[in-house]
C-alpha cells in the first residue's frame, strides 16, 4: 500500500519524491511499527498464542472439559473475545486494503488516460499521415 500512496501522489498530485519522503514517509514507518508491536503485545498479554500445525498463531485451544460433559469442548487456553477482535481487525484491515488499492489504481488510470487524450492533440503523425507520399523505393 505504500508504494501505491507514493504513486497516487507522485503522478496524480505532481509531488516530488523528497516532498513524500518528507511528510509521509515518517508517518508511514510509525503507523506500521504501531500496528506490527500491538498485533504481536496484545496475544502476548491475553495468552493467546497457541501451536496450530507447528505455527504460533493467536488461536484458540479448545479441549474436552470432562468425560461427565459429555465431550463438550472447553477453551483450554487463549481468549475468546480477543480472538474475535484480531480476525475482525485483521479482516478489515484485508478489506480495506483492497478497497483503497482499487481506489488508487482507478484514481491513476483515470488521471493518465486524461492525459494521454489532451496530448494527443499534439501527435501529427497521425493527422499528416494522408498527406504524405511514401517514398520510391529501388
Amino acid at each position: 500500500m505504500s508504494i501505491l500512496l507514493n504513486l497516487l501522489v507522485l503522478i496524480v498530485f505532481g509531488w516530488k519524491q523528497e516532498i513524500f519522503a518528507k511528510k509521509m514517509e515518517k508517518l508511514m514507518h510509525i503507523i506500521i511499527i504501531t500496528c506490527t508491536i500491538s498485533s504481536a503485545v496484545v496475544p502476548l498479554v491475553f495468552q493467546t498464542y497457541n501451536p496450530n500445525c507447528g505455527v504460533c498463531n493467536p488461536t484458540i485451544l479448545y479441549d474436552t472439559c470432562s468425560t461427565k460433559d459429555g465431550g463438550k469442548l472447553c477453551v483450554l487456553r487463549g481468549n475468546e473475545i480477543v480472538d474475535f477482535v484480531l480476525n475482525t481487525i485483521v479482516g478489515a484491515a484485508v478489506i480495506l486494503a483492497l478497497i483503497f488499492c482499487t481506489v488508487a489504481m482507478v484514481w491513476v488510470y483515470l488521471h493518465v488516460r486524461r492525459q494521454e487524450i489532451r496530448m494527443q492533440q499534439y501527435n501529427f503523425r497521425q493527422r499528416n499521415a494522408d498527406n504524405q507520399i511514401d517514398p520510391k523505393r529501388i
